[in-house]
């Protein structure tokens, strides 16, 4: 019988296929198939009659008649799944049409767990809420020993499949029951914008992105010879300040070496000096509270300097690093023998008078390791400036190129192999997004992943995303300095909105104050380089470990927009007073057990801080953005694919007569915004929302251009 609320409970089953390393389960891959759905309608009490459809099954002679369960889908008010998306990506594919309300069990418990780390799988949530389980121990032993729903049993499929949609059902009404309650009603609008969202999503994720695997091999090639020359030179300059000591460029003991000049005396002293590791609840320690002198006596007791050195041949094993042993028949054993006089290398290294290394130093208890101290992409951008001030040249260079050895080994493995393995046949890339997994509710995504994709239009990789329509263009519509005007418009601090409405260039100012000279003389390399410290303290930064000119710009900082720094404290007083944040949609964070602390600050500042902003801009804002870029593209009936969005931006494929369309569309979307947020949350922007909207023959080479609104 139909429910009066016509929610249909839905779940289906799939073949699953191996892609390089990792299982592929989208309907994009065309060796895997949808083998059967299952659902029923939801009621007070669950869901009851549950129907299961078989389509590719190997038992089956002939799959099912889809129209029965496609006059289900008609019928239905909603749809609900765990992990909708997914469910939704196969149903359409498969040719169904779907109700016009997606609900998702595990959006809802994303958002019930309020920035929280909680499990998300089904069966983790029917546990947690004790309802009806999932019936894993079914199928578990059969997908150990490879065998897919494709050719399991029948009636173990229709069992199991069946027992999770009754499971979904009552994880849902478990959850509304909590959605109901005073404190969480609030929550509802993001329900519904994170289910609209679920349908660009799908639109995205079924019109892929075309890829120019000829040109990514272009791609590929500068980016090894690049790095097969970034490792020339720094063995280079490693052979010059360690003299023969061999060094690994990707161990954290020997990068000690080289950039400290110093090595760990004893692993567990020096462990239990810095407070490194975790506590029982998997969260790292605190580093120990330390001034100056106690921080320097600590360096020196649990870390020694280390000395050039010059290589001799081992007489012992004559350079081989073995030797041969012999029984006592006098017959030798089969197997050489590690040299015990050079430990296998063959030589000895004898140090000499000069210190090693780029003799840089750590500054914080922060900078400690477990392998001594550390060298990531943060502290290496401290340590480069560190090196300019003392006039290190090798130092700038090493650091640098480091740098940039590290972010082009992210490039080839991350971007040209992951983009290389996920394209299709069609040569078009369907990489998948989730809403569930970061922490503020911006979006992440995988095979591969796009979201971290560097900003900027210099980045190669973005030269192989090209248009799927003959002479046709790569658009990209994003926001101009969003998270600057989020903080303005959550704080109320009238400098902010002042600076906004002028047109100030907020990172000419950063630069000035860092480098203390006059706006007028910052140039324009000194402006770009500034860009990152402008959005630190927006974030909760506050300069810890950074030289001191640079911390004098975070004190500087709030004392420009000391609205800023009120609004700041607010949200501390906040979370001590009630346990949680909420921003202007809605959305909650929680932090349970959070106190304050002698400094005055409360504990999990950088959290308390950085969530609002960067959720109500990533999380709200730009989903907004996109929610009425697909109604809009709908409405106008456009050719146009919009294919991703990533950061702050919106990026469509274009077709060759619809270059000024998708323009317009954009832009009456994206700044369109302050609308949908009046509408949705009765919240009143106080800032405009401006864009940039750029076009070219792919999605690196594009240049500005103009929307002509008057068309």
């Amino acid at each position: 019988m139909l429910h009066e609320d016509g929610w249909l409970v839905v779940d289906t089953e799939v073949t699953v296929k191996k892609r390089g390393n990792k299982w592929d389960n989208s309907p994009k891959n065309p060796d895997n198939k949808l083998i059967c759905a299952q659902y029923g309608w939801l009621t007070p009490d669950g869901v009851t009659n549950p129907i299961t459809d078989f389509y590719y099954h190997n038992e089956l002679k002939a799959p099912a008649d889809p129209a029965k369960f496609q006059s289900y889908l008609d019928k239905a008010k909603g749809m609900i799944c765990h992990n909708t998306k997914f469910d939704a990506f196969w149903l359409l594919e498969a040719g169904f049409k779907l109700p016009p309300i997606l609900r998702c069990t595990m959006i809802n418990e994303y958002i019930l767990a309020k920035g929280q780390r909680r499990e998300l799988g089904l069966g983790k949530i029917a546990e947690a809420r004790d309802v009806t389980r999932k019936k894993s121990d079914l199928v578990d032993e059969m997908f150990k020993n490879g065998i897919g729903f494709e050719a399991m049993p029948i009636d173990v499929v229709q069992e199991y499949g069946e027992a999770d949609i009754v499971s979904c059902g009552d994880i849902y009404l478990s959850q509304q029951t909590e959605f109901n309650t005073n404190e969480n009603k609030p929550l509802h609008n993001i329900v519904e914008l994170m289910n609209d969202m679920t349908w660009f999503l799908l639109e995205i994720e079924r019109n892929g992105c075309k890829i120019d695997l000829d040109v990514l091999g272009e791609v590929e090639h500068n980016y090894r010879t690049e790095k097969d020359q970034l490792e020339k030179r720094l063995k280079e300059i490693v052979s010059e300040v360690m003299g023969d000591t061999p060094i690994n460029l990707n161990s954290g003991q020997d990068m000690t070496k080289v950039v400290y000049s110093r090595q760990v005396m004893d692993r567990e002293k020096h462990r239990e000096t810095w407070n490194i590791g975790v506590d029982h609840k998997g969260k790292a320690l605190r580093p120990p509270r330390m001034n100056q002198s106690q921080f320097n006596r600590a360096v020196r007791s649990t870390t020694q300097k280390v000395y050039r050195t010059v290589a001799m041949c081992c007489k012992e094993c004559e350079g081989y690093g073995t030797i041969q042993k012999f029984k006592k028949n006098g017959d030798p054993w089969k197997n050489r023998s590690k040299c015990p006089v050079c430990k296998g290398a063959g030589a000895l290294y004898i140090p000499q008078s000069k210190v090693a290394g780029l003799k840089l130093v750590p500054t914080v208890p922060s900078d400690a390791s477990i392998n001594g101290f550390k060298t990531d992409k943060i502290t290496i951008g401290k340590l480069i400036d560190q090196a300019k001030g003392k006039n290190n040249l090798t130092a700038v260079e090493f650091l640098t190129k480091i740098k940039r050895l590290n972010a082009i080994n992210t490039y080839l493995d991350s971007f040209v192999t992951g983009i290389q393995t996920w394209t299709r046949p069609s040569g078009l890339l369907h990489s998948t997004f989730n809403q569930c997994v970061t922490a503020t509710g911006r979006l992440s995504s995988t095979n591969p992943n796009f979201q971290n994709l560097p900003k900027g239009s210099k980045f190669e990789v973005r030269r192989a995303i090209v248009s799927r329509f003959p002479n046709g263009m790569t658009g990209e519509m994003d926001f101009s300095g969003l998270e600057f005007r989020v903080a303005g418009m959550l704080s109320r601090d009238q400098q902010i909105i002042d600076d906004v409405l002028n047109g100030k260039d907020v990172h000419r100012q950063t630069a000035s104050i860092i480098l203390q000279k006059p706006e007028e003389e910052v140039t324009k390399d000194e402006r770009s380089s500034a860009k990152a410290k402008t959005f630190q303290p927006l974030y909760g930064g506050l300069g810890m470990g950074e030289p001191a000119h640079v911390r004098q710009y975070f004190d500087s900082y709030f004392k420009i927009y000391q609205g800023l720094a009120r609004w700041h404290k607010s949200l501390g007083d906040d979370v001590l007073a009630r346990g949680y944040i909420q921003t202007p949609s809605g959305r909650q964070f929680a932090f349970p057990g959070a106190k304050r602390s002698r400094n005055g600050r409360v504990s999990g500042h950088t959290q308390i801080v950085n969530f609002p902003c960067q959720s109500f801009a990533t999380a709200d804002i730009v989903p907004l953005a996109c929610i009425r870029a697909l109604r809009k593209f709908r409405e106008e009936g456009l050719r146009s694919k919009l294919i991703l969005t990533v950061h702050d931006s919106i990026v469509v494929d274009i077709h060759p007569d619809e270059i000024q369309d998708v323009g317009r569309a954009l832009q009456w979307a994206m700044s369109g915004v302050d609308e949908e947020l009046q509408k949705r949350f009765n919240y009143q922007a106080v800032l405009p929302l401006d864009t940039e909207y750029s076009v070219g023959k792919n999605w690196m080479e594009i240049d500005e251009l103009s929307v002509d609104l008057d068309t």
